[in-house]
């Protein structure tokens, strides 16, 4: 019997600190074996015999978000005091404790066989705060929180990513696209402040929080989107409405042409705004886009905004695959624009643009798109 709890202890220290969370929420019993720690007579008192039971002891009782506790260490063989200050450190750049912890600290003493170690912990956040926290997973899982966040007008967000590595500047594209992919929400598309923090800095398992500054305040901003989003749909319908397909569905081809219509033509210094594109004023070249984007998602067909090299543009599903739109495809025809194209991502890398592939859908013609799946992206920056 000993034989074989040594063997599993064995082979589960060797788990990695991050894999402990399951571990952690399994019910206890007294004095039964838990992996490299176990609890002694009450849930206040858990022993230890390696370093690596000592940092899980101590993520016990911060996951517990508990104010004190006690590690007894039992035929230890390294540094008590050495070991207890890695493993304090270890638990301050865990994502909970990176987040939640204000101040973890801790003293030992030696009775007879064993180390006593008492902890005390202090929180900066509230139990409820911490329980609330979603966890997702890798870059789609971060833009699917950063997409929530923005279609249900929240002011701030909080969640822990796993095998994300990503930066402040790789967030803050993503929060901008999320932004842009919501013609709708106009404010959404130049928010002032924008504070992104990592708990801990670094690492491919962290929490994530996000905050959006509105100086007219989020109740005020919510209330005039709501008005925008129902006028804008109201004004879609419209232009739908008089200009059906001549199919069953619409083209993005047919979509551009009522966007062509409707505006007055191009304008360096005209609207934005998706609203005031469909309702024939001038138009900037993001206006345009929002416009045509907005179209697109109402008659179910998909569009992503590209922030590239050269400014924005979208990429739309077609018939044919993905495909890229430049905004000029959208001038109208007498203010010298070029016939209506799409492009493939080689095509248009060959007229200068560049964009980073990994966030986007590969444009490339039928059957090739396995090949893309043996290198890089063809338009990555």
């Amino acid at each position: 019997m000993k034989k074989r709890i040594l063997a599993m202890l064995l082979c589960l220290a060797l788990l990695p600190l991050s894999g402990c969370a399951a571990m952690l929420e399994r019910g206890h019993a007294s004095s039964t074996t838990h992996v490299d720690y176990a609890v002694e007579e009450d849930e206040s008192i858990l022993r230890a015999e390696t370093y690596q039971g000592l940092v899980n002891s101590m993520l016990y009782f911060v996951n517990g978000r508990r104010a004190a506790g006690t590690i007894r260490l039992y035929n230890y063989a390294g540094d008590v005091e050495a070991d207890l200050s890695a493993a304090r450190q270890a638990v301050l750049q865990d994502p909970i404790g990176a987040f939640a912890v204000r101040s973890l600290s801790y003293e030992s003493t030696r009775i007879l066989t064993y180390y006593e170690v008492e902890l005390a912990v202090s929180y900066s956040r509230s139990a409820r705060e911490m329980e609330a926290i979603p966890e997702v997973t890798g870059l789609a899982g971060v833009r699917q929180e950063l997409s929530r966040l923005v279609t249900e007008q929240e002011g701030s967000a909080i969640f822990l990513a796993s095998y994300f590595s990503g930066d402040r500047e790789l967030l803050e594209e993503l929060l901008n696209l999320a932004c842009m992919s919501a013609p709708e929400l106009f404010h959404h598309h130049d928010i002032n402040v924008k504070t992104i923090s990592f708990y801990p800095e670094t690492g491919a398992r962290r929490i994530v929080e996000v905050k959006l500054g509105w100086p007219e305040g989020a109740a005020a901003v919510a209330r005039e989107e709501q008005e925008y989003a129902q006028q804008l749909e109201s004004a879609a319908a419209a232009l739908l409405e008089a200009n059906p397909p001549a199919g069953e569905s619409y083209t993005v081809e047919e979509l551009a042409a009522i966007v062509r219509g409707s505006s007055a033509g191009p304008d360096y210094h005209g609207t934005p705004l998706a609203l005031n594109v469909l309702s024939g004023e001038p138009a900037a070249d993001f206006g345009l886009l929002m416009a045509m984007e907005y179209l697109c998602q109402q008659c179910g067909i998909e569009a992503d905004p590209v922030n590239g090299s050269t400014g924005l543009w979208l990429i739309v599903d077609t018939p044919e695959g993905y495909r890229h739109l430049l905004p000029d495809s959208m001038y109208a025809l007498e203010e010298g624009a070029i016939p209506f194209r799409l492009y493939t991502d080689e095509e248009l890398l060959e007229l200068g643009h560049q964009w980073d592939a990994e966030l986007y859908p590969p444009c490339v013609e039928a059957g090739a798109e396995a090949l893309m799946d043996e290198g890089v992206g063809a338009g990555a920056i």
